[in-house]
């Protein structure tokens, strides 16, 4: 396959697995309306997501292959797991009590910029460089997001909630990348070849011990969940843990040796925003945004064309590497 189809493929990816990845958003902020304990929130997302992996892996007749490189490299699926699918699921869970899922989708598009920043400190070779384009474009797509904002803020009562909630958000926007990459860098060292179903499985095994916690706190604060919650906590983990979380895994795999690549994929979770505010506006009744919105979104459409514009133009100046024969 040459470069173009494979970033032209995993763009497409990202696209679709940002629809899924949305109902997050969503989900969370419904629970939120309807007094649900954000530690059952957080843990039980994975929970569900564990087994339902488990089986389409088992399926697939990886299952085996997954456990064994989980026994070879235990630490790494728990320390990744814990940072990259338990932090980040606690500390969306916590945003979701102090703003609206709109605004939790948009803050979290710092992912953006946060994974290209992050390069230097996750990658021992040439993806340590720091694309510049990349960076500029992921700026301007942030400043859109920014605008995007504006309008709704004036509509949000306690600034101090609004903070806690953006500082929360940015720690999930940077645990997310960071997992993520980190994971594919120590897999490739050890010489551990994984899918992306495998590996969201792995992290979702790895993150356990903090599900556990999460889920004794959950049961002191509030008791048992809500059946309500447990019904929202399954619909994540199906359409944004398995649908959402493995196709963006799937996206930034096909390009995981190509930073301007990772760089454009990110970004296309910015469609995540468009999607939430659709999902918000058909469950919860939200009003369509205003002209701050529709600029600030306009931004972030430009910037994501010539993200995929220039990842498009490196891609066809790299040729596909030669395998090697025997």
């Amino acid at each position: 396959m040459s470069e173009q189809r494979k970033v032209l493929k995993a763009i497409l990816w990202g696209i679709t697995a940002s629809l899924f990845l949305s109902s997050t958003f969503i989900i969370n902020s419904l629970i939120s309306g309807t007094g649900g304990h954000w530690a059952w929130t957080a843990a039980l997302r994975s929970l569900f997501l564990i087994p339902i992996l488990g089986v389409v892996v088992l399926l697939a007749g990886q299952l085996k292959a997954t456990l064994s490189a989980i026994r070879q490299a235990p630490v790494t699926f728990l320390k990744w797991g814990i940072i990259g699918f338990g932090c980040l699921y606690t500390l969306l869970a916590v945003a979701s009590l102090w703003s609206p899922g709109w605004m939790v989708a948009a803050t979290f598009q710092i992912n953006i910029l946060a994974g290209i920043l992050l390069a230097p400190l996750i990658y021992p070779d040439h993806r340590k460089v720091i694309p510049k384009k990349a960076l500029i474009i992921s700026v301007v797509i942030l400043s859109g997001v920014f605008i995007m904002q504006l309008e709704k803020l004036t509509e949000l009562h306690s600034l101090r909630n609004t903070i806690l909630s953006i500082l929360t958000v940015i720690a999930g926007a940077i645990v997310w990348p960071l997992g993520n990459r980190r994971l594919m860098v120590d897999l490739e060292q050890k010489g551990l070849h994984l899918n992306a179903l495998q590996r969201v499985l792995g992290m979702s095994i790895g993150c356990l011990p903090l599900l556990v916690i999460l889920s004794i706190t959950g049961f002191v604060k509030s008791g048992p969940p809500t059946l309500l919650q447990c019904e929202s906590s399954f619909l994540s983990a199906l359409f944004s843990g398995f649908l959402g979380g493995v196709g963006f895994y799937q996206a930034t795999q096909i390009v995981s040796r190509n930073t301007v690549a990772l760089a454009a994929i990110e970004a296309t979770q910015a469609f995540e925003i468009l999607f939430t505010l659709i999902g918000e506006i058909v469950l919860k009744g939200a009003q369509f945004p205003g002209g701050y919105a529709q600029v600030g979104f306009c931004v972030v459409l430009v910037g994501i064309s010539v993200h995929f514009r220039n990842t498009w133009k490196q891609a066809g100046y790299q040729p596909a590497p030669i395998e090697k024969t025997s």
